[in-house]
């Protein structure tokens, strides 16, 4: 792929393209195609998808207020929005949602689940999905450490409690592996959740991963929640969404060898923002399309999984959040990039139009940049 241009070219880019908040963009009218906004949430996690007949389901809810992976700097820029759920709401408003049909929580690390309280007192939400319990807990002499004190509150543990309480009153789903959730014409299978993955390959897949060759295990893994995250492949008409949360290398390599028991997919939410602790080389046999990367500026987007998700053999386009201030090399031609780094940071999002025959429209609302492309399934016929 291209790299990413000069100074002096991306200023003039800049002058040629007005430059306006994300925010102030007109709400998008009904739609027969699935919709979905992967928001910028400063490191952390969040994507918005709206079916054909008006179903939202949102993953994650980012971060608590004031809290997020800001770039060189300790408080949003005047004209951006200033907390996960403030642009988690922005986006659903340019979406037509009103309320949250469906919240899933992938696990609840403070990044993935922070922002819930805040987001809920903006939108409602009718039905609540997660792993099951916290895996988390804190030790016992946590109270007692000045240094965990300060952490105590935004602790798996503590927002496990806040999700609870949330989640009164209203539908709560836990599914088990192999279960199947059918949101309008958008239908999820759980291929992971609570330490628990699919164990036979899927239809059509089971083909042996050769990439799985001298693979070793790894020893981190960012986290036990992270181990127990939900993990989902979702299809929509001819095309194939594979989003795992942030479930672990080692969960990886079960899911992928010696066999790949998920096949091949089409669109690839990148695992833990892009972070060395997933995207083993074995997921090169997802084969993606499109790889969709919630990195920060200096938050994920780590040099060995920029060059995993590079290697992918059919990959078309690598669309990221954010320009990646270590590894600038790296990065893929700046209109896949959502926010860059010499501009001041406006959450831009990147957008998704898929429609049921399996074209996948990806846009940049930071320059209007656009690319089609076409699903296996919709190839093949």
């Amino acid at each position: 792929m291209n790299r990413y241009p000069s100074l002096a070219l991306l200023l003039a880019a800049v002058l040629l393209v007005p430059f306006k908040s994300h925010a102030q963009q007109k709400p998008a009218p009904r739609s027969k195609d699935l919709r979905i906004s992967v928001i910028d949430v400063e490191g952390g996690a969040s994507a918005l998808f709206v079916t054909p007949e008006g179903k939202s389901l949102l993953i994650d809810t980012g971060w608590p207020p004031g809290m997020g992976n800001w770039p060189r700097m300790s408080e949003p820029p005047a004209g951006s929005t200033l907390s996960s759920a403030d642009r988690i709401a922005a986006a659903a408003k340019r979406l037509g949602v009103t309320h949250i049909d469906y919240l899933l929580m992938t696990h609840y690390h403070v990044d993935h689940a922070g922002g819930v309280q805040a987001l809920l007192a903006k939108l409602p939400a009718d039905t609540f999905i997660d792993h099951g319990p916290n895996s988390e807990v804190l030790p016992p002499n946590a109270a007692n450490n000045p240094r965990m004190r300060k952490f105590m509150a935004f602790s798996s543990a503590a927002l496990y409690k806040k999700w609870v309480a949330a989640y009164q009153g209203h539908g709560h789903i836990t599914p088990k592996v192999g279960q199947v959730l059918k949101i309008g014409s958008l239908r999820i299978k759980f291929v992971a959740s609570n330490a628990q993955l699919l164990d036979k390959p899927l239809p059509g897949a089971g083909q042996p991963n050769p990439l799985c060759a001298g693979v070793p295990q790894m020893a981190r893994d960012g986290g036990v929640e992270n181990v127990h995250s939900l993990g989902m492949l979702m299809t929509f008409g001819k095309t194939r969404i594979l989003h795992l949360g942030d479930n672990s290398w080692n969960n990886e390599l079960k899911l992928l060898c010696p066999v790949n028991k998920l096949g091949k997919v089409d669109v690839y939410f990148v695992t833990q923002h892009g972070m060395d602790l997933s995207t083993s080389p074995p997921t090169g046999a997802f084969d993606p399309l499109v790889a969709l990367m919630q990195n920060g500026p200096r938050k994920g987007g780590d040099e060995p999984v920029m060059k995993t998700v590079e290697s992918y053999p059919n990959l078309k386009g690598y669309w990221i959040l954010h320009y990646s201030v270590r590894y600038p090399k790296l990065n893929p031609d700046s209109n896949y990039i959502a926010n860059l780094d010499q501009l001041p940071d406006m959450a831009y999002p990147i957008n998704l139009d898929i429609t049921p025959s399996g074209e996948i429209t990806v846009t940049n609302p930071r320059n209007g940049f656009t690319k089609t492309y076409e699903s296996r399934e919709a190839r093949s016929h």
